[in-house]
């Protein structure tokens, strides 16, 4: 699996003026422009290291969390699946990014209406299969159209506490061999179909959890990660990789992280 290209758009817009998670909080003291500042900062830093290209999309006034850019479509080779939001503060986010991706090309499959499908924060490629959370935000059944609209096999978790509302705040595959991941977001079963994956595994622990170690994009052996993170990264630098930490602390408010901000274009070899 590698990435073929990379979406991001500037949170030029970006706000904290409502609460649809437990992260937010209208009254913290919410920082536009630091918040720019810590984008720009990451962006930066991807293009130092990113062999892919990336591409900005424009900000669109009145859509908050459209920094988040990913959390309403899932690409692939080529195709992409168009999902819906559970909240309908998000609700016009899906159209504009629509938009802007079927203008470049991709194959687009839309959710049936009806069924709630968060995009990226919900999916995570792993070797050749799809990692997909339900539960807190998308409906179980997408898994369906995952499987149908990309031709791949799924492998799904149940997300089980309202802070780890999408899959990406709880586990991350590091390589074909490696994933962490933080059991506290799972129940008994799920984090047993973890524990019998083919590979090696990481516990998070619930203070790196809250740091939003998980929400990080691996790049061969360079891992974005947010500030914070106490024994993951430590343990990670052991094991050969370099670790880039970044202030995210704006973002955080609104219940994202590194990987929220990133939408990632799969290729599978």
């Amino acid at each position: 699996m590698r990435v073929r290209e990379v979406f991001v758009c500037p949170p030029t817009h970006v706000a904290l003026s409502y609460a649809i998670n437990p992260w937010m909080d209208p009254s913290s003291g919410f920082s536009r422009e630091l918040a720019i500042e810590q984008w720009e900062t990451l962006i930066a830093a991807y293009r130092e290291v990113e062999a892919a290209p990336i591409h900005v999309a424009e900000a669109k006034p009145g859509l908050t969390e459209l920094c988040f850019f990913g959390d309403s479509v899932f690409l692939c080779e080529g195709k992409a699946l168009f999902g819906s939001y559970r909240h309908p503060e998000r609700a016009a986010e899906g159209p504009y990014v629509r938009e802007y991706l079927l203008a470049r090309g991709f194959a687009g499959t839309d959710i049936p209406a009806g069924v709630h499908f968060e995009g990226a924060g919900e999916t995570v490629m792993w070797r050749d299969k799809i990692l997909f959370g339900f539960g807190k935000r998308s409906h179980e059944v997408a898994r369906h159209f995952l499987r149908q609209t990309f031709g791949k096999d799924t492998i799904d978790f149940e997300m089980e506490q309202d802070r780890f509302y999408h899959l990406d705040t709880a586990l991350l595959p590091l390589s074909d061999d490696l994933i962490a991941y933080y059991p506290g977001a799972f129940g008994p079963i799920d984090t047993a179909t973890i524990e019998s994956l083919d590979c090696e595994k990481l516990v998070v622990s619930e203070r790196d959890a809250h740091a939003f170690a998980c929400n990080a994009i691996v790049r061969g052996g360079v891992v974005f990660g947010s500030q914070g993170v106490h024994d993951l990264w430590p343990e990670l630098r052991r094991r050969g990789f370099e670790v880039r930490e970044f202030d995210m602390s704006e973002f955080q408010k609104l219940g994202g992280g590194i990987k929220c901000l990133t939408l990632q274009h799969y290729e599978v070899a």
